[in-house]
């Protein structure tokens, strides 16, 4: 009978998929929203990224792990230059990095019982993002 290892083996990487909105049948539309790097384990395939989009046709929204040539080829021929690309914790927008300026600390209440009851309260941290080329700005939790 053959020993087995003391350690289970290193999980296999997701099979890459290419962009590509399953309602339309097309990725003309597409629009990437995040993009992140994939550990990969010793041995597998580089070159390999997870990515979000959303097609602006359809509303169909998807999330894998795709070739960084593929997601390149859909940022390439995108329309919207406009909208917000996370890339980690670096948001790009109009092709830019924003800036982060000061945040917030915001009070969130349940005002279901007409009253103040502190067990219902939550707090939450935020940074603002600025866009330096057209003032855009938008605020995140942090």
């Amino acid at each position: 009978m053959p020993a087995q290892s003391a350690h289970p083996p290193f999980p296999r990487s997701p099979l890459p998929a290419e962009p590509f909105c399953d309602h339309c049948g097309t990725d003309e539309h597409l629009l990437i929203e995040t993009i992140e790097s994939i550990r990969q384990a010793p041995g597998s395939a580089a070159g390999l990224i997870h990515v979000e989009y959303r097609c602006q046709a359809c509303g169909f929204s998807r999330s894998h792990a795709a070739e960084v040539a593929d997601v390149a080829d859909v940022l390439t021929r995108s329309d919207d230059p406009n909208g917000v690309l996370q890339f980690g914790r670096h948001h790009l927008h109009c092709g830019v990095p924003m800036h982060t300026g000061p945040g917030k600390l915001h009070l969130i209440s349940s005002g279901a019982t007409g009253r103040a009851d502190p067990e219902l309260e939550t707090y939450l941290n935020t940074r603002v993002l600025h866009c330096d080329e057209c003032g855009f700005q938008m605020e995140i939790p942090d």
